[in-house]
């Protein structure tokens, strides 16, 4: 059984200064540019009220418009700024104009929230004439973030700095999750593209990283509560993700990810710890 120590002194000045974002080593938001799909959502709302919180300027995307003028009216009257565009993620065409807005209206994003993604729940044996099921999660969860990714990248390379984070729903073991294979092929597809990129672009200081939250809950006795995250703790992890403030590398990250099937309890501590 793994031992838990006393964290040594570093790490405990180090947790000291996560918790206290006024401190120097915090990267600042302010006046920091970051676009939030979904941003209609329970959890983009969260992300995009927090990420206000600290200066940032919010650009919101989500498939209506209504929604994103009354989001965008909460932050500007809770004293942030924001501006909004529609966009349907799984079209491209949209996808398309949505980057041209971006780049024509402000040059480019400091930050990129691909936090857009719905999973469909239905066994495989259900799914042999839904052939648009697969289709249809291949355009939300890959071929939409991915278009819009790679329609900001080059922005961000010139520059030498930004940050994507893929913030969307995941269960301890979603490649093998039963009645889920639609969304965890097109989630593999994503996270192996994000995990690519990040050690490819990494060096030249884009990085990309993930934030995930449970796709299924109360399924599993032994998991649920130990991946439960509501909307306010995904928000502060994407804050922690942003501000370099999460206390691990990205691949380590992606470690403890691996680990959490074989030993969840553990894996949840150490993520606790570790404060992502």
């Amino acid at each position: 059984m793994l031992e838990f120590r006393p964290a040594p002194a570093r790490f405990v000045e180090r947790k000291r200064r996560a918790s206290r974002p006024d401190l120097p080593d915090a990267q600042s938001l302010a006046d920091q540019r970051i676009l939030v799909t979904d941003a209609c959502s329970e959890v983009g709302r969260a992300i995009a009220a927090l990420l206000a919180e600290h200066g940032a300027e919010l650009l919101l995307v989500a498939r209506r418009g209504d929604q994103l003028i009354t989001a965008c009216e909460e932050i500007v009257a809770a004293g942030g700024r924001a501006h909004w565009f529609r966009c349907d993620l799984s079209a491209l065409g949209d996808v398309d104009q949505l980057v041209e807005w971006v780049l024509a209206e402000f040059g480019a994003v400091d930050i990129l929230i691909n936090n857009a993604g719905r999973p469909v729940h239905r066994p495989v044996a259900h799914s042999l004439d839904r052939f648009r099921d697969y289709q249809r999660m291949m355009a939300v969860n890959y071929f939409g973030p991915l278009r819009l990714t790679l329609g900001l990248l080059p922005a961000m390379l010139s520059s030498g700095s930004g940050r994507v984070v893929n913030v969307g729903p995941a269960h301890h073991n979603t490649a093998t999750a039963a009645r889920f294979a639609s969304y965890a092929s097109s989630q593999a597809a994503w996270t192996t593209f994000a995990e690519c990129a990040e050690a490819e672009l990494g060096p030249s200081g884009v990085h990309v990283t993930a934030i995930d939250y449970p796709a299924l809950h109360g399924d599993d006795p032994d998991f649920a509560d130990e991946y439960e995250r509501d909307p306010a703790e995904v928000a502060r992890a994407v804050e922690a993700a942003v501000t370099d403030r999460g206390g691990a590398h990205p691949r380590f990250a992606r470690r403890l990810r691996d680990l959490a099937g074989a030993a969840p309890r553990s894996t949840t501590r150490l993520r606790q710890a570790f404060g992502f």
